[in-house]
Order: C-alpha cells, then sequence, then structure tokens
C-alpha cells in the first residue's frame, strides 16, 4: 500500500536504544539523548515562508527553554523545488547558528531510498539515543497520490480575507512529483533500522488509523490532526519543551495545541497523540466487527465528518464503529482498544476547511481523535482504500 503526503514533510528521526556509524561502536555516554529532525521538502510558496515562521517558532521555544540542553535539531528544508539542504541549528550565548550538513539539487528525498538516506547521515552527524522527527508541509492522510484525478492544488490560491484562515491542505504543489507516500517513508525508515519516538506531522489529515497502521513498526507515537491544520501550524514556541525531551510529554503536546487554538484569532484545530504500538490490537477487533456486519450506507449522512472534502473522505472512527457494530459487548472491547491506541487528544468546537478556496466551519457533535475512510464513497477512497494495510489486516 502506497499512501501520500502531498509535498509535504516527510522523514527523519527514531528512537533506538544503541547506534553504530560505518562500523565504529559509538559508546552510550557519547550519545545526546535526543535527536530530532524537522523535515520540509517543497510544498510550494506559500508553505516555504510558513515552515520559515514555524523555525522562527522553534527557536523561540529553545530560548524559553535557555538552550537545546540533551536535544539536538537538525532540519531539512527545501528552499525550491530543485533545491534543500539539511543544517543542524545550535544556540550559545544567546545566538543560533545554522550549520550546513548536506546540499541537495533533486526530489529524491520522495523515495525510500533517499528517506533512508537523510536519516542515515542525521545520524552520523547527531547520534542520539532516541530519534524523532516533525514534517512539516502539506498533507492528505493515506491517499495515493496517482489516485486523485482532481486534487484541489489544481485550484490556484486565492487569497484569504485573513490569511489566518488559510489552511496547509490548500494551495499545495503543482505537481505530483513532489508527493511523498506513506509507505515510501516507512520503508525509507525500516531500511534505517531506525525506529522512531514519535512523528509529529504539522500537516492537514494525517491522525487516520490507516496512517497509524501504515506506521506501526517504524514510530512508537504519532502526532497528527485529523482535519485541516491551519497555515501557522503548530505552536512551537509553547510546544518545544514538550517535544525535546528523552520522555516526550504528550499530553502536554495536545493540550498546548489546544490552548493555543482555543485562544487563537481563528480558533479551529484538532491534535492528536497515538500509540501506534497499539493498532493491531484494534485491527484486530475491526476484523471481528467487520466479519458481522455491514455498514448501512443511508447513515453515511449521519456520521460525523472531519475534513472539508465532497463527498467527505475522512470520519470519526468512533462515530462510525458504534453506527456499525450493535452488539454491545464487541463495541466495549472496540472502545478499550480504541483508548489505548489515541492517548491523548484535543478540539476546538468547530473545525475549519479552505480546500477549495470557499471557508467550510463544521461543528463537531462527537469526536474521537482518529479518522477512517472504510465508509467513505469519495472517488479516492473508491480505487484506494482496499490496497491499504489497514483494509487488508480488517477484512
Amino acid at each position: 500500500m502506497k499512501k501520500w503526503l502531498m509535498s509535504i514533510g516527510m522523514f527523519l528521526a527514531c528512537c533506538i536504544a544503541f547506534i553504530s556509524c560505518d562500523d565504529d561502536s559509538v559508546e552510550v555516554d557519547q550519545l545526546t539523548q535526543q535527536t530530532i529532525i524537522m523535515f520540509c521538502p517543497w510544498s510550494g510558496d506559500m508553505m516555504h515562508d510558513i515552515i520559515q515562521v514555524n523555525i522562527d517558532s522553534i527557536e523561540s521555544g529553545i530560548r524559553k527553554k535557555k538552550g537545546l540542553g540533551k536535544t539536538r535539531l537538525l532540519v531539512f528544508f527545501s528552499e525550491n523545488s530543485h533545491s534543500a539542504r539539511l543544517f543542524e541549528i545550535t544556540y550559545k550565548k544567546n545566538t543560533f547558528e545554522q550549520t550546513i550538513i548536506e546540499q541537495y539539487s533533486d526530489n529524491s528525498y520522495t523515495t525510500a531510498q533517499g528517506i533512508c538516506n537523510i536519516i542515515k547521515k542525521a545520524k552520523e552527524v547527531a547520534p542520539a539515543l532516541n530519534y524523532a522527527m516533525i514534517i512539516g508541509g502539506h498533507g492528505c492522510g493515506w491517499t495515493e497520490a496517482k489516485d486523485w484525478e482532481d486534487y484541489p492544488y489544481r485550484v490556484r490560491r486565492r487569497r484569504a480575507i485573513d490569511d489566518d484562515l488559510e489552511t496547509r491542505f490548500f494551495g499545495s504543489v503543482d505537481d505530483k512529483k513532489y508527493a511523498i507516500e506513506v509507505e515510501e517513508l516507512a520503508k525509507g525508515i525500516a531500511d534505517s533500522e531506525t525506529k522512531m519516538q514519535f512523528i509529529l506531522f504539522d500537516d492537514c489529515y494525517m491522525a487516520n488509523v490507516e496512517v497509524a497502521y501504515s506506521l506501526r513498526n517504524v514510530t512508537n507515537y504519532l502526532v497528527a490532526s485529523t482535519s485541516e491544520v491551519l497555515a501557522i501550524g503548530m505552536p512551537y514556541s509553547t510546544m518545544w519543551a514538550s517535544l525535546a525531551s528523552g520522555t516526550p510529554n504528550y499530553s502536554n503536546m495536545v493540550s498546548s495545541f489546544k490552548t493555543f487554538y482555543s485562544n487563537y484569532q481563528a480558533p479551529y484545530g484538532t491534535l492528536s497523540a497515538i500509540d501506534c504500538r497499539k493498532v493491531e490490537a484494534l485491527a484486530n477487533v475491526m476484523k471481528q466487527i467487520n466479519a458481522r456486519y455491514t455498514f448501512d450506507e443511508e447513515e453515511l449522512d449521519n456520521l460525523q465528518p472531519l475534513d472539508g472534502l465532497v463527498p467527505t473522505l475522512f470520519y470519526d472512527m468512533g462515530d462510525y464503529v458504534k453506527k456499525l457494530c450493535p452488539d454491545p459487548n464487541l463495541y466495549t472491547q472496540f472502545k478499550t482498544n480504541l483508548t489505548e491506541v489515541v492517548k491523548n487528544t484535543a478540539n476546538t468546537d468547530s473545525i475549519y476547511s479552505f480546500i477549495y478556496g470557499v471557508r467550510v466551519f463544521k461543528k463537531l457533535e462527537t469526536y474521537s481523535g482518529l479518522t477512517i475512510s472504510d465508509p467513505s464513497l469519495h472517488s479516492v477512497a473508491l480505487k484506494g482504500k482496499e490496497k491499504t494495510g489497514w483494509w487488508k489486516a480488517t477484512h
């Protein structure tokens, strides 16, 4: 199964107990506690400027924390469609410096091999006990780039009355060659023989059960939104302390997001911390449910949508299974498993979408912190959902 991120950030970071580089063993006491790699491939002109604002926000968080401590920060940043650089950010004597590690002149970062190479370079330069990844850009969940015939990137960017109401889905790149499939990300990480503490997607629509299942073997946690993320992205200034730790505080990450967006002039957003190690158990109970029950398509209009697509592609998983499974014991088992997967989640009262250049606001009547596309009749879902690892494991 190939899932994808639209020209969006993708990769790097992992969680390992011991590292060796170039066949020379590295003693544990020589390693930093954590290396975070922020990966921001080309996502169009709009995202270039926004990602730079995000880096500034991270630096603000580093100042508040009075330095990087035992954490190192590497950034893969695309200056344009054909040029990128990997650099390290350091902070000494109240001054930030960027040290160039590698220059890139192609889009090999969209492939598993390219992802693997970047991870290996990060491990070589900044060996650590633990690794984590931040992905910044546009996102469209588990879906495959080739299955989109009328992806909204074909709609040229229009200025909103207020730029704060632009999102990280609308206005992405004009060429699918910059799309990165989720399966390519997973393979690249696996091939580098690393496992991440967490992958934080600063992108739209990445808190899907399909994505969590795809990444279950390469990361402990997935931190992502079920819905569209406003252009400003994550509140790194207040979230950084929770990210930059040998033991990341997922509860504080999510609460920092909720506090920021609840008080933001555009108060719309969702964020979940998902334990990918527990997704197999969730798949097992879903297989039992799917073996016994079939969803009534007449109930589609009664399901909680978590996107602005027409027709809906991403539905609230908790609401879907509640309407699918009438067996109280089996449903209770599902709810128990879902709670173990979605460890922390937060949402504002409504979500917002700007996919088609038109403002759409949707009230959240119910919210579980995870989406599913099983019942979707969207053309992309009809083409791709049965190819996903999640579908194959649950049907």
